[in-house]
């Protein structure tokens, strides 16, 4: 799924306000568009389908990838690694990036010990800047404890952050404070700011979450000091930075109706300070930019007209007449544009023992949609403090510096006590995505890695002439998959003897066999020697220095732990979430026998194309399929509302559903009409339909797919034997969430202790489809289940549902 707005490229708003001159105003606006089109900075979020594990369990999960205000189409390869706290890998998936997200699962060793892992989430894209943009994130792993530690009273910091950067001698200053331990978590705090003659100025204390703020007019020349008791009761000071002697002051209202700002100099700053720029940028897109001529003037307010953009974080910065920096502050924009509503009840319940539900979710409007869903057990799984959500993550933590306690809670509501909240989380952190000071110096990023189209590989050809090399000759590549499907690629080599092979999206192991084009008795072939190179990265064991974690793990009680733990040691191997190591099609369900199609959907099918309700046509034992002219004439009529049209001929032929075009692929690589024509029906083993939308399709599926399997053997085996062949590592395996149907399976009196009830990451709606409903079934023992429901549609917006039903 691509949707059409996830453009490298895409500028979302621009609305400027120029005052004076506009030769800066232009160099700012192109600084910032080189930063939007040359260096455009990815972000991930991570649905999990749970908070913590228990050693056996998989983490099932799916990241969001976003660029800017829209999902991203930079990448088309999404990295996932589970890390020890040294920064051993334990772990790794490489998944393609489908509509913007990737889903796998990590199975956790039976043997861990260590009660924290970490997840580490980045596309080669982001490994050109600065670390802190890769996900990380602390899991919390249930193990037994073998000592008990004598935990410490934690140390307490006191941190002050002068609005805008600085205290200035003679202006008013709005200095915000927070007040942490050493893993960042909020304290109480409360004192007095005292003068170096240790005279009371003002008191002060928290509003929330450790978090407050007082106004001070500081004298030149003064040392003020913050006197407070730590956590011990032991009266302690805290310094708060130094007063400059002259300046501009920066200060920023920000109301739900209103932004502005208030600029305020001293009366002797220099010439340059009394010309200011003020530059306000979201997501390196310019918002506002104006020229303040404060020559006769020490004190300046202005408004900054946001009705038109986005909700998110707004940096507004200042700098002197030649362009420096000297103050700075972060707002948050929110006019409740950034969610969709996802409406989700259950059309059945039943929490008794192994009881069947069905959930049914609907998405109102007609948006290209993309959802997934946790289903868990509330006793084992409650919601917890501390833990971040879809709307936090990416529209408030993943842009800043710092540790945000409890995030979600800046987007519980919309009172005005949480947006006060919120502003306070602004003062005490700062942007991170690029320093002015090296945009305006032209400290561009070093870019070494490029985002490659899914799996790319590039070769040198050695050993041949330079006359040889000439005549471009052209390579005849053939991939052969874990299912022996066989796709032809033919690439040309240029003098250099290089050539690329690009957008193949393959899962496992494959063979790539290869000649030269024409080159019957392989002599060219035989003479050259080849270097094949997967652009596919890999990060080293290395430890998670500077990769600081958008959050901290979330701990349950000791209650909760107990439970888990028990729950974990009495899950029957049968069902339980330790066995999911195997694919779903190789458990074992007695009583169950697979019919024919499901067989040859086996056989021949992989990754997005395996299981799920796709039509199956096993052509090869069908005697009408002799008789069809093309695979199109074939399908006519077969499927309701596939519309097929052959009257233009093979070249000018079509497929659609629903109005929109149907994607076509040929053993699981994509391809065209044309193509699909020209593949006679005697090589045809087997065609599967997608009913729209169809999650594998690059296109967005909303026409649905139609898959061509060739056959097996024959013709295919006798085309590759005797090339040369290299194997190629291709995307991590699908794993699939092991659901047991108790209709079906005749082991159901076996013990259910699943904590994980049901996890689907791949909800796909689209104008056609705009309700899916979910069946699944009951533990032994759940009483109350917790669904959370989170995803993005095609517009950049974000939903996230959360319910309980007991």
């Amino acid at each position: 799924m691509n949707f059409k707005s996830f453009s490298l490229y895409t500028r979302i708003f621009i609305f400027f306000l120029f005052t004076g001159t506009g030769i800066h105003a232009q160099k700012f606006d192109s600084l910032l568009n080189i930063l939007d089109t040359q260096y455009p900075q990815e972000r991930i979020y991570v649905h999990y389908d749970k908070a913590y594990y228990n050693p056996g369990e998989t983490i099932w999960f799916k990241a969001y990838l976003f660029a800017g205000f829209l999902p991203s189409g930079i990448s088309t390869t999404i990295y996932a690694e589970l890390v020890t706290e040294k920064g051993k890998i334990l772990d790794r998936k490489i998944m393609p990036v489908i509509g913007a997200s990737s889903s796998s699962g990590f199975d956790i060793p039976d043997s861990l010990k260590s009660a924290l892992v970490y997840i580490r989430v980045y596309t080669s894209w982001m490994l050109n800047f600065d670390s802190s943009f890769i996900y990380v994130k602390p899991i919390h792993i249930i193990v037994p404890s073998t000592t008990v530690k004598t935990k410490r009273e934690p140390s307490v910091l006191l941190n002050f952050f002068p609005e805008g950067g600085d205290m200035v001698a003679g202006l008013e200053s709005r200095v915000a404070f927070k007040g942490t331990d050493e893993e960042g978590l909020p304290v109480k705090i409360k004192g007095d700011i005292v003068s170096s003659k240790v005279q009371k100025v003002i008191s002060f204390s928290d509003v929330h979450d450790g978090m407050g703020y007082f106004f001070i007019t500081p004298l030149a020349g003064e040392k003020y000091k913050a006197s407070w008791k730590n956590n011990k009761g032991v009266v302690t000071e805290t310094d708060l930075p130094a007063v400059k002697e002259k300046g501009v002051q920066l200060s920023v209202v920000n109301t739900s109706n209103d932004l502005s700002y208030t600029l305020h100099r001293s009366p002797d700053v220099p010439d340059n300070y009394k010309i200011i720029h003020v530059v306000a940028q979201m997501q390196q897109q310019p918002v506002y930019i104006a020229r303040v001529n404060m020559t006769t003037k020490e004190s300046v307010t202005a408004s900054i007209n946001v009705d038109s953009v986005s909700d998110g974080i707004l940096q507004v910065t200042i700098f002197t007449e030649d362009l420096h920096p000297i103050a700075e502050r972060i707002v948050f924009i929110n006019h409740n544009n950034y969610y969709f509503i996802t409406d989700l009840h259950a059309t059945i319940k039943n929490l008794t023992k192994k009881g069947r539900n069905t959930l049914q979710v609907d998405v109102g409007d007609t948006l290209l949609t993309n959802l997934s869903i946790s289903v868990t057990d509330a006793g084992a799984n409650p919601p917890a403090k501390g833990e971040e959500n879809i709307f936090s993550h990416l529209l408030l933590t993943s842009d800043i510096k710092g540790f945000v306690h409890d995030p979600a809670y800046y987007f519980s509501n919309n009172s005005d006590s949480v947006q006060s909240h919120l502003d306070l989380v602004m003062m005490t952190n700062g942007w991170r995505r690029f320093k002015w000071e090296d945009v305006m110096a032209g400290a561009w990023p070093l870019v070494k890695t490029y985002p490659q189209p899914y799996i790319t590989l590039t070769g040198s050809v050695y050993g041949l002439s330079a006359h040889q090399l000439a005549t471009q000759p052209e390579l005849s590549l053939i991939l052969r998959t874990q299912k022996e499907n066989n796709q032809l690629f033919v690439v040309p080599v240029n003098k250099k003897g290089e050539f690329i092979l690009r957008d193949m999206l393959f899962f496992d192991t494959a063979h790539l066999f290869y000649q030269f084009n024409n080159d019957k008795d392989k002599r060219l072939t035989s003479t050259a020697t080849f270097d094949f190179k997967n652009t596919l990265i890999r990060m080293g064991n290395d430890p998670l220095v500077g990769l600081n974690p958008y959050s901290k793990p979330i701990i349950p009680d000791s209650l909760i732990q107990k439970k888990n733990s028990s729950l974990n040691k009495l899950r029957s191997d049968q069902f339980s979430e330790g066995i999911k190591v195997k694919e779903l099609e190789a458990v074992n369900v007695k009583g169950y026998t697979k019919s024919a199609m499901q067989k040859l959907d086996e056989e021949y099918t992989s990754g997005f194309f395996s299981g799920g309700d796709g039509r199956v046509f096993n052509v090869a034992n069908d005697a009408f399929a002799n008789s069809s002219m093309s695979i199109l004439d074939y399908l006519q009529g077969k499927v309701a509302g596939l519309q097929i049209n052959t009257s233009g001929g093979p070249s000018n032929s079509s497929v659609s559903w629903r109005g929109s075009a149907t994607s076509l692929f040929l053993n699981e690589m994509s391809s065209d009409v044309s193509m699909i024509q020209s593949t006679p029906m005697s090589d045809v083993a087997m065609i599967k339909i997608f009913n729209p939308p169809f999650f594998g399709a690059a296109g967005g599926g909303a026409g649905g797919a139609i898959a061509i399997y060739t056959k097996k053997g024959g013709k295919d085996n006798s085309s590759i034997k005797g090339l040369e062949f290299i194997s190629i590592s291709g995307y991590t395996p699908l794993k699939e969430f092991y659901s047991p149907d108790y209709l079906k399976d005749a082991d159901a009196n076996k013990s259910d202790y699943r904590t994980t009830l049901y996890w689907n990451p791949h909800l796909i709606f689209d104008r056609s489809n705009r309700r899916i409903t979910l069946p699944f079934y009951n533990s032994d023992n759940c009483k109350k289940i917790r669904v959370i429901i989170e995803g993005i549609n095609e517009e950049g917006r974000l939903t996230r549902e959360e319910k309980f039903f007991e």
